[in-house]
């Protein structure tokens, strides 16, 4: 599931995230095999669906990647952080989508393998409660091994633009968002297994 928000009612808008999220899913298709939806400049009833539709979907023999660009806001109140989707009002909460809702939809999904990659400002906390992972060193001797126990194992993991700070739409004429860019560059340039802890060294 791919999510890319430019057009804010409310909120000013982005330069590259349909961009960004249109590149994305490209990608995903065509180098890695995944059947991608993509949902471009959308609402937090339709983002929201899509994400529960696809605990219907998605078996335990499944991988997902959830992709989202977009405004991102930690409620400077409660601490809690929230995907804005284009809906969003800054004066209602109506339509803010909470990142925990997001996260307790996936934690229930039945995908053996959940990546979520947010690229918007304050996206580090998606990982508050989360802990870290490990490296396999690609040649190290017992690479392939630890993969393999590795990849029969559920996981949820979370790669983040940022912390609990905002981060840069694009740079200049750049077509892309500073981390869209590298994270596009590191999937295209990418010929092996690119385990979610070697994707994050990178």
């Amino acid at each position: 599931l791919v999510i890319g928000n430019n057009q804010y009612k409310h909120f000013s808008d982005l330069r590259t995230a349909v961009n960004d999220a249109r590149a994305v899913a490209h990608i995903l298709e065509s180098n890695y095999g995944f059947n991608v939806t993509l949902l471009t400049n959308t609402t937090r009833s339709i983002i929201l669906g899509s994400i529960k539709n696809l605990r219907h979907q998605v078996s335990s023999d499944d991988n997902l990647l959830v992709y989202y660009a977009g405004h991102g806001l930690v409620h400077p109140e409660t601490g809690e952080g929230f995907w804005l989707p284009i809906d969003a009002d800054p004066e209602d909460e109506t339509n803010w989508l909470l990142t925990d809702r997001v996260r307790s939809q996936i934690k229930v999904m039945l995908a053996k393998h959940v990546l979520v990659v947010a690229d918007s400002c304050f996206s580090g906390e998606f990982t508050r409660s989360a802990t870290r992972g490990f490296t396999i060193e690609p040649n190290a001797p017992n690479y392939v091994p630890a993969l393999q126990r590795l990849s029969s194992k559920r996981s949820r993991t979370v790669l983040t633009s940022g912390g609990l700070e905002p981060v840069l739409d694009s740079i200049g004429n750049s077509k892309h968002s500073v981390f869209a860019k590298a994270f596009l560059s590191i999937l295209e340039s990418n010929d092996r297994v690119l385990d979610g802890a070697r994707l994050f060294h990178q």
